[in-house]
This record gives structure tokens, sequence and C-alpha cells, in this order.
């Protein structure tokens, strides 16, 4: 299939073309995998996942890849709530300098 080039607990990392594959083993390929375009993202990936840690400053799709390899359904609610609280702050105005002349 793919080149595994980690492994921790039940969580595996494969090497593809277009970057990493992180999949828990304990869930369907389908529902518990992820994909990663830098190893190290990945690694900590698994280190969120274990410690049920949430990052303080990432994206969307990191944060729904987290949710992807979790089983635990109280850590995935806290993540989603942080999700959709981001959500309805909505996107900060562009600062726009008004004594720089156009």
């Amino acid at each position: 299939m793919y080149n595994k080039i980690y492994e921790r607990k039940e969580f595996m990392i494969f090497q593809v073309r277009e970057g990493y594959i992180v999949y828990n083993a304990k869930k369907s390929f389908q529902e518990g995998h992820t994909h990663l375009k830098h190893f190290e993202a990945a690694k900590t990936a698994i280190d969120l996942v274990i410690r049920k840690k949430i990052p303080k400053s990432t994206h969307g799709y990191y944060l729904t890849s987290l949710i992807r390899l979790s089983e635990d359904d109280g850590y995935i609610n806290k993540i989603k709530e942080l999700m959709e609280s981001r959500a309805q702050k909505g996107k900060k105005d562009k600062y726009y300098n008004s004594r720089n002349k156009s």
C-alpha cells in the first residue's frame, strides 16, 4: 500500500507523493485518516490526539484532522466548540492606514 515511516500506539504515518497520511488503526480508514503536507505536523497531530490537547493557533483544516484521528467524544466536542467560536467571530478587517495617501 504505502510506505509506513512512523508508528506510535495505534497511529501510523505513511509517506505519499503529496505529503503524509496519518491513520488511526482503531477506526476505519475512511473515517480515521487525514492528509498533511509536513512530517512534523503529522507527528504533532498524533501527540495532540494522544494527550488530548487543543492547539491555540491553528487553521480549521488541522483541527478537522484532529477530529478525524480522535476517538474521544469529549475531545472532539471541545475542538468543534473552538471551531464554532472562531466561525462566529468572523474574519478581522484588513488594516487601513488613514494617514497613507493613495
